[in-house]
């Protein structure tokens, strides 16, 4: 409708200035026919129009009614015309609206090619990409081959499993089903996959040798275990140790009482301080009661681990002997010796295991009646300590003293502490003088106690501690806890030991036999002892020297106590300068919820960073799905070859089993003889051999079975490596489809926009044309109604001159003015002529590009027209 109006406008204004029509807003079209600009019938026409000159009244005459019957004939006509013109500007609105359509998808067109550039440049990256990591990881292949191909020569015969063995033509006929409906097309082979699935049995291969090193490691390390428990000699006997504990426990019962005769002496000075001292006094007595609750509680702590420790220990040596017999009454019977002996030895290390129980059991009473004296005396304590802080919250209700008087009582009881300090090392000076060897362990573990409750007690009385005295006392603190660690590892390592001397230490079998035999029985008795005094002395002599090292170590970590105090007492005098606590936390706070913004931005950029990546991997996964096609000859070869691997891997396997079994009859017919030959070799020269025998076999086992499991581990890997590649294969056979549709699909989009773009030059040009003759037959009408309104002017005048003068008329311009109309009427004709050929033109034009197809003539016109353009 838009485009209607501007062309309705000037034709209702030429009609107003016509004047003769009385619609305002349709023009007359042009006249059809030169009869009906002079407004007479035909019939009457020759006659008028033969003698001009002869009779001029009846031709003056007959034009005067006219224009009232060119108006009733030109209205129908006039409809027509602009039924037409309506329906051609309907026609074109239409066409544009497809236009535009043509438009929007040709730029869809556009913007998928754009789309289409930009996955390419993508796929372009990510190959390049690709070829870097396949060349660094070619480079990082290259040298760990060179170094492990000289100790795995024979893995890749093991490359398939059970499964593969059972049914392999299954298999085959299988994947050579999932290929011909994967490809039904031959596919020109790929060296590529090859390569790829070479690196990755090289892989595989590099992978499993490291894991033989680590099982050699592990072999190397059960058998250093298993020559120390063998070939250890030092050991300690049952008596010994016995006497040592006790000692030790008689030590810590001195240095108990010490300490309480210590804790009654500080207790009563700080009550006589108290009357002089009330508030230095009462802080140092709760410091020190609290000192001495943690000291306590850590004694009972440690206490109980070492009780649970020999419980276990003790618990491991019962089940080595239980073991020891079971496996010394099966020798006994296979080789078919006297049953006499061996039960008597199952007697006597039974009776002595009963021994040990009631041991432990005496042990655990003991440390039971001790918790019940340390109970009570924490009870004790502990109502002191509540009193105490009652006295303390009392008085410190009543005192609000400023900065000073706290930093006075902060240095009087630093000085208390280091008194109660000189004192306990008095103290443990004089324990140190009056115990025996056992107690150096108990007394390094007081000295690094005592340094414990020191570190704890300037850290309550610090309510402003800098930062680098707290990370000093964690690093401390951590050192302590290491070294306790590694005395306890030293205690259970020595006990271990023991217990395993205990059983080597068997009696020796009852023979009745000959006077010679009991000899050397008697002999035998007498060297034991000896070996055994001798064995003691050397294990005396090791603990003291431990011991002296353990007071060395004991008196340097005094020495950095007490150098450790000075520092800190100078600290607390500079204590002025340290931050608040207040303000460290308010840090803190800003700190960490800077740290958690930090932390959500870089989830943030994580997630972006997992998408990109993922992208990524969708790419590469297309490119290898593109490229890791195997052909189906190279296939065959390869599963041939892996299934040679296998028939050899196989074979190697039974021969395994078959030495593997022939090894073991070995072993069997060996301790046969061994068993037989019992007046030659001693028992325990027998033990120690089936025990490295055993070892051995065990250690054959093992590696046999993970041998195994890697073969299957690697057989499944590369089942799952040639499914992948199938996998892949039908996945770029898909892409490759979908590449192809998209390629036919933007062909096609290109050629229609091609289409599209001619057809709307053409109808441009067409709609241009159209105007023109428009704009010319408009013209012609104002021209035609000109002359009419002239003709009507001049008709009147002519027919009153003609009958009043007939004399003075001038036939001279009438035949002018006729000559001129028929010209005109003949030109109006020609126009009308031409612009219905126009119109069907453009009528067929429509039609064709709204089917789609153009006509010849109209592409040669296109065509001079371009080339117009262009010059």
């Amino acid at each position: 409708m838009e485009h209607l109006k501007p062309s309705q406008v000037p034709l209702g204004a030429s009609s107003v200035q016509g004047g003769t029509t009385p619609r305002k807003r349709k023009a007359p079209p042009p006249p059809r026919s030169p009869l009906q600009i002079q407004g007479l019938p035909p019939s009457p026409h020759p006659r008028s129009s033969a003698p001009p000159a002869q009779s001029p009244e009846p031709q003056s005459s007959s034009p005067s009614p006219q224009p009232p019957d060119t108006q009733q004939s030109a209205q129908p006509e006039d409809e027509e015309v602009f039924e037409e013109i309506r329906r051609l500007r309907l026609e074109r609105g239409r066409l544009l609206q497809k236009i535009k359509a043509f438009e929007q998808q040709h730029q869809s067109a556009l913007s998928a090619l754009e789309e289409l550039s930009q996955l390419k440049q993508r796929l372009e990256e990510a190959e390049a990409e690709r070829d870097k990591l396949l060349e660094e990881l070619k480079g990082g292949h290259g040298i760990g081959a060179a170094e492990d191909m000289d100790e795995m020569f024979d893995f890749p015969e093991m490359l398939l499993s059970k499964r593969s063995r059972a049914s392999p033509a299954q298999d085959e006929a299988t994947s050579q089903r999932d290929a011909d409906s994967a490809n039904p097309s031959p596919v020109p082979g790929d060296p590529g996959t090859v390569a790829e699935l070479r690196k990755q049995i090289e892989e595989l291969i590099s992978h499993n040798s490291e894991l033989a090193l680590k099982v050699q490691m592990l072999e190397m390390f059960e058998k250093d275990d298993t020559n120390m428990q063998t070939s250890s000699s030092d050991f300690v006997p049952i008596v010994q140790y016995e006497t040592l504990r006790k000692e030790f426990e008689a030590l810590q019962e001195r240095f108990s009482q010490v300490q309480a005769s210590d804790e009654a002496s500080s207790v009563a000075e700080e009550g006589g301080d108290e009357k002089s001292q009330e508030g230095c006094a009462d802080a140092e007595s709760l410091k020190a009661l609290k000192e001495k609750l943690r000291g306590l509680k850590e004694q009972l702590a440690s206490s109980q681990s070492e009780l649970e420790e020999l419980k276990e220990q003790m618990s491991l040596g019962v089940f080595s002997v239980e073991c020891g017999e079971g496996e010394t009454a099966t020798a006994g019977a296979g080789a078919g010796a006297p049953e006499g002996s061996p039960s008597q030895e199952a007697q006597q290390l039974r009776t002595r295991v009963t021994e040990l129980e009631e041991e432990l059991a005496k042990t655990q009473g003991e440390a039971a009646g001790q918790r019940s004296q340390d109970s009570d005396t924490i009870k004790q304590l502990t109502e002191k300590v509540e009193e105490l802080r009652a006295a303390l919250s009392q008085r410190e209700s009543t005192k609000e003293d400023g900065e000073k008087g706290v930093e006075g009582e902060e240095t009087e009881t630093v000085k208390g502490l280091r008194d109660k300090v000189a004192e306990l090392e008095a103290a443990l000076a004089k324990s140190k003088t009056s115990g025996k060897e056992g107690g150096a362990a108990g007394d390094g573990d007081q000295v690094r106690r005592l340094q414990e409750r020191l570190g704890e007690l300037e850290g309550e009385l610090r309510k402003c501690v800098p930062r680098s005295e707290l990370e000093e006392v964690q690093v401390t603190l951590g050192l302590q806890c290491e070294q306790l660690a590694r005395e306890r590892a030293d205690v259970a390592r020595r006990l271990n030991n023991a217990l395993l001397d205990l059983e080597r230490l068997r009696p020796p079998p009852r023979r009745d036999e000959e006077e010679e035999e009991e000899e050397d029985e008697e002999h035998s008795e007498s060297s034991e002892p000896s070996g055994m005094s001798e064995h003691s002395r050397r294990t005396m002599a090791a603990v003291r020297e431990e011991l002296e090292v353990a007071r060395q170590e004991a008196a340097q970590a005094l020495d950095c106590l007490c150098a450790e105090q000075e520092g800190r007492a100078q600290d607390a005098l500079q204590l002025k300068d340290a931050v608040p606590l207040s303000k460290h936390k308010e840090a803190l706070s800003a700190v960490s919820e800077q740290l958690a913004q930090t932390l959500q931005e870089l989830q943030e950029e994580k997630t972006l960073r997992g998408r990109a990546e993922e992208q990524a991997a969708r790419l590469e996964a297309k490119l290898q799905a593109m490229q890791d096609a195997v052909p189906k000859e190279e296939h065959e070869k390869v599963t041939a070859e892996l299934q040679h691997s296998l028939q050899a891997s196989e074979s190697s396997a039974a021969a395994a089993q078959e030495a593997l079994s022939e090894k073991e009859m070995e072993l069997r017919e060996l301790k046969s003889q061994k068993a037989a030959e019992q007046g030659l070799i001693s028992k325990e020269d027998h033990e120690a051999l089936r025990l490295s025998l055993q070892a051995e076999i065990n250690a054959t086992t093992a590696r046999f079975n993970d041998l195994t499991r890697k073969h299957e581990k690697t057989c499944t890997e590369v089942f799952q490596v040639q499914r992948e590649a199938l996998f892949n294969k039908s996945e770029r056979q898909v892409a490759e489809s979908q590449l192809a549709t998209v390629q036919k699909q933007l062909a096609e989009l290109q050629a229609q926009s091609s289409h599209i773009q001619e057809l709307h030059k053409g109808i441009q040009e067409s709609q241009g044309l159209v105007k023109e003759k428009d704009r010319k037959i408009t013209e012609l009408s104002k021209e035609m109604f000109r002359l009419k309104e002239a003709l009507g002017a001049l008709s009147p005048p002519l027919g009153i001159t003609s009958s009043s003068s007939t004399h003075h008329g001038n036939p001279g311009q009438q035949m002018a003015l006729q000559n001129r109309i028929a010209i005109l009427t003949q030109q109006l004709q020609d126009w009308e002529r031409k612009h219905k050929q126009v119109v069907t033109v453009y009528r067929s034009h429509l039609l064709a590009a709204v089917q789609g197809r153009m006509d010849e003539e109209v592409q040669g016109l296109l065509l001079q027209i371009l080339r117009m353009s262009q010059q």
